[in-house]
């Protein structure tokens, strides 16, 4: 890192004299993966197009470097290489599940050629490797349940566990499991009014939704170093990052612990955050300021435009359930910012963006946050979001997991890392304890009964423009699925059980996107611009 910083450093005070060089420029114009579609166990061929973009020969020997999740697989030599001319350098891995990251590095090992552009010798590629046949013959048909992870870490970034567990769902899906994500856990529980910290009652919410197994998972540290060299007017900053990550894997039908996992994931280079790095794991420490007193609070009394509106409540009262929503000052609902469990004399944070539903930035203006606690609302604060950015603190998508500003970040690069080599040594471990686990015995996913159905109707058309579906957590409807709104006719309707048992469908009005579910009931608010009406039939979108 030392030498990257010295090295940039160097081309910017030496600019002009570097101008006139006529130096070699060595890059990796292309990296294959063949085939383009492993399993596990397969022979990987990874093919590497190595160029001489710069105005001189590059004369001297110099390696080419493969290398899949950061480990060296092959160092090959290469004698020269002729301005404007290619080369095509190949090795061979064997794949193992899960999602990888290849890697091909020009002029890596003894860094031999002086270039005109030292920072542009890798080329990587992210790829996944599907479970084998015979795996995937005994895994497809679990239903496993990816639990909200435990953030240990006290990093202040924003939805640490939320966003490591969906993301860890996203690549266990991707490898050919059936997988019950985090918000349809979280759903159940808050309907049955379970405890999410009680590793049982999670056990008993994996059985009310029909899984298997259950991930439960803790991110046990991100663990930030900076370095900072000044120059002048100059300033350059970067940080070394360590996310450790842990893991279980635990039978649903007992409750019974089948594994524990570990990862880690680590990487260096830019801090990638408009502030010092240290500011800003103070700034959102959770746990100790202003929005822990008591009662819902915000952390400022205004923000500037763009910046992260950080909430919290302490709850004295007795252990449950709480959500927050964000109304402007009209009254307006504008984001549904999830649940939280509290238990007795604790604290939770929740965290905005300033978007609404549908992702728009909203205007400068007064904004009201209110907690609601399942049948009510009990608290209020308000808040203000003024025009113009500050400098002290940096803009939500930059610190929150799982966000595309975030994985550019160094932090980002290592919390992807590290959940790309826990969902590795998952499968692995999968493909040891189901066996075992399941012998001769069928999956509670191939003998459960069917789910309820998923069509339904609208029921009411609230004020602030939310929409309530006569479907709830009890027939499966969890935070973020997707209902579109039909235009029917010849519907037929028991008029005992009042079962839709046929129609025929004329049009699609629109979509709705669920923000809150209840036992009989949930609340969504439209995707796009159309005329709902109460008794209009709605359908769920796989």
């Amino acid at each position: 890192m030392a030498k990257r910083i010295l090295i940039c450093a160097a081309l910017i005070l030496g600019g002009l004299a570097h101008v006139g060089l006529a130096l070699p420029d060595l890059v990796v114009r292309h990296l294959e993966i063949q085939p383009v579609d492993p399993q596990d166990g397969d022979l990987v061929t990874l093919t590497a197009v190595i160029a001489n973009t710069g105005r001189n020969n590059a004369n001297e020997r110099f390696f080419v470097r493969f290398a899949v999740d950061d480990r060296e697989l092959d160092l090959i030599p290469v004698a020269s290489l002729a301005s404007d001319h290619t080369e095509t350098i190949t090795t061979t891995w064997r794949a193992t599940a899960g999602p990888h990251t290849a890697s091909a590095e020009v002029d890596a090992a003894f860094d031999r050629i002086d270039e005109t552009d030292e920072e542009n010798n890798t080329t990587t590629r992210h790829f996944n490797v599907l479970l084998g046949n015979e795996a995937l013959a005994i895994l497809a048909p679990l239903r496993i349940a990816v639990a909200r992870f435990d953030d240990t870490s006290s990093s202040g970034f924003v939805h640490v566990s939320e966003g490591v567990s969906d993301e860890l769902a996203e690549r266990l899906t991707g490898s050919g499991l059936r997988i019950l994500g985090r918000a349809e856990l979280d759903a159940a529980m808050q309907a049955n009014g379970l405890n999410p910290l009680l590793p049982p009652d999670i056990a008993t919410t994996g059985r009310l939704i029909g899984a298997d197994l259950l991930i439960l998972g803790s991110v046990t540290g991100i663990s930030v170093q900076e370095t900072s060299m000044s120059l002048g007017f100059l300033r350059f900053d970067s940080a070394s990052v360590d996310v450790g990550l842990s893991a279980q894997i635990v039978d649903a039908r007992s409750g019974q612990r089948l594994s524990d996992l570990s990862a880690e994931g680590q990487a260096e280079g830019s801090s990638g955050f408009s502030i010092d790095l240290g500011e800003l794991l103070s700034f959102l420490s959770i746990g100790s300021s202003e929005i822990c007193d008591g009662g819902l609070q915000a952390d400022r009394a205004w923000y500037s435009t763009g910046q992260t509106v950080v909430l919290g409540h302490r709850n004295v009262g007795d252990p449950g359930w709480f959500g927050v929503e964000i109304h402007s000052a009209s009254g307006t609902f504008l984001q549904w910012l999830g649940w939280e469990f509290i238990d007795t004399d604790e604290c939770a944070p929740w965290f905005w963006d300033q978007r609404n539903m549908s992702g728009v930035p909203v205007n400068p203006g007064i904004y009201n946050a209110k907690l609601w606690d399942g049948t009510s609302y009990i608290d209020t604060v308000g808040f203000q979001v003024r025009p113009g950015l500050s400098l002290s603190v940096p803009e939500a998508e930059e610190i929150t997991v799982g966000s595309a500003a975030f994985d550019e970040t160094v932090v980002g690069t290592a919390m992807n890392r590290a959940i790309d080599r826990l969902a590795a040594v998952l499968l692995l471990a999968l493909e040891d304890v189901v066996p075992l686990a399941f012998d001769n015995e069928a999956p509670m996913a191939a003998v459960a009964t069917l789910a309820p159905s998923r069509e339904g109707q609208i029921a009411a058309i609230l004020p602030d423009g939310r929409i309530a579906i006569n479907l709830g957590a009890s027939s499966g409807v969890a935070v973020g699925d997707v209902f579109e709104v039909l235009e029917v006719e010849n519907l037929l309707v028991d008029p005992v059980t009042n079962e839709i048992l046929g129609y025929s469908v004329v049009s699609v009005k629109g979509e709705i996107r669920i923000v809150e579910t209840r036992d009989q009931i949930s609340y969504a608010v439209p995707t796009s611009s159309f005329a709902p009406i109460i008794g209009d039939l709605i359908r769920s979108i796989p």
